[in-house]
């Protein structure tokens, strides 16, 4: 699983990226999924992702796992639809929320943005992390006809979301020092990044 952005573009700067507006959340299909805003109503959902893992491990982009702080995070997403420079999505398989992805915008010269996600372990090996990453990636390539550069940042332990990034193409830049780990541990996290053609089909 990815971590999610660490900080955005101020939303007075996104106006001078021509390439990040027009800008509204997408509804994207894929075989298996679909990608979607998120709702008041999928509260329940996020809460059972967010709390499979430990709360140091995702809390910091939720602001805790208990249901007060996921139930901010969903007021927070819905209110932020169709106001950039964030944007978080949820993926459905089978009609059931079992994850989210998200995009923000993290530099205006040369207009980039970070991803991240996270998927509900008991859908996790099946591929989908890797299938929704690589269809917000084309998505973002397409609607962001400038964009020249996706980053990504992961715990330096998470094997498995760093096959996820190598095997859509991104190239390790760096490693962050003094980072938390899945415990609360002392941890280095890895910088990834992306650009424009290096997505592998």
């Amino acid at each position: 699983m990815a971590a999610w952005a660490h900080g955005s573009v101020p939303a007075e700067q996104w106006s001078k990226a021509e390439t990040m507006s027009p800008w509204s959340p997408p509804n994207i299909r894929t075989e298996r999924l679909l990608i979607r805003p998120m709702a008041v109503s999928d509260l329940s959902a996020v809460h059972a992702y967010a709390s499979a893992y430990p709360a140091d491990r995702y809390g910091s982009w939720l602001g805790g796992t208990d249901p007060a702080s996921v139930a901010r995070y969903i007021a927070d997403t819905v209110a932020r639809y169709g106001r950039p420079p964030r944007c978080d999505l949820g993926i459905t398989l089978n009609n059931e929320l079992v994850g989210g992805l998200a995009f923000r915008q993290v530099w205006i010269t040369p207009p980039a943005m970070e991803v991240g996600w996270v998927i509900h372990p008991k859908v996790a090996g099946k591929g989908l992390a890797q299938e929704s990453l690589r269809t917000l990636l084309l998505h973002l390539q397409n609607a962001f006809p400038r964009l020249s550069r996706f980053e990504a940042r992961v715990h330096a332990e998470d094997s498995g979301a760093r096959r996820t990034l190598e095997r859509l193409g991104f190239q390790v830049e760096g490693i962050l020092r003094g980072g938390v780990g899945a415990h609360g541990e002392p941890a280095d996290g890895v910088m990834y990044s992306l650009l424009r053609g290096e997505l592998n089909e």
